[in-house]
């Protein structure tokens, strides 16, 4: 596989195809980057393709001083908030992803509470400002270390881990408030 340097170089000469590569290489960790922000699949899918259609627009303003994938997220980050503002309440019935879903055997009962708890824990996500809701997302979703959080979120690494804590506190905070408090479900809080 193509460095990602040599596959800019090839689309900025005129190879539009090479850019499926970088879609290709990307779109997934783009797309769950928007989803766990928006919590709508089909919004998701929108503002990813609207990512890569002003990705290619803007590839020639990539200088190559990060990485493709953080030029990217800064990409998808900024048309996510920009969404976000336009859009400040939503209704959804799709669940955020905080516990495990597809339980297999489970009695009615159970399958009912996991329900509940999960429409629970995406009430008190959508409560979180959209700073917090960002950092809980490249931190437990994405799994990144805090020096590239900081790196994305264009501050510094202490900054970064300050509002990790901080978001994680108000979120815990925010599900204590709700029916039953469901802090000890949730892992690492």
């Amino acid at each position: 596989m193509q460095a990602d340097s040599e596959i800019v170089q090839q689309v900025l000469q005129g190879d539009v195809e090479a850019f499926r590569d970088i879609i290709q290489k990307y779109q997934h960790m783009i797309y769950i980057f928007i989803y766990k922000m928006v919590n709508n699949k089909a919004d998701a899918e929108d503002l990813t393709q609207e990512v890569f259609i002003k990705a290619y627009e803007k590839l020639n303003t990539y200088r190559g001083e990060s990485q493709l994938s953080t030029w990217l997220h800064t990409l998808a980050r900024n048309r996510t908030i920009d969404f976000l503002r336009r859009r400040k309440f939503h209704d959804t019935d799709e669940q955020l992803a905080f516990v495990p879903s597809g339980v297999q055997n489970e009695l009615p009962q159970e399958s009912l509470l996991r329900k509940e708890q999960q429409k629970t824990i995406a009430e008190a996500f959508e409560q979180l400002s959209d700073s917090y809701k960002e950092v809980i997302v490249l931190r437990c979703t994405h799994e990144y270390p805090f020096d590239k959080i900081a790196s994305l979120l264009g501050v510094a690494e202490s900054t970064a881990r300050v509002r990790y804590l901080r978001a994680r506190q108000e979120f815990a905070k925010v599900l204590t408030k709700m029916e039953g408090g469901l802090v000890h479900e949730l892992p690492g809080i």
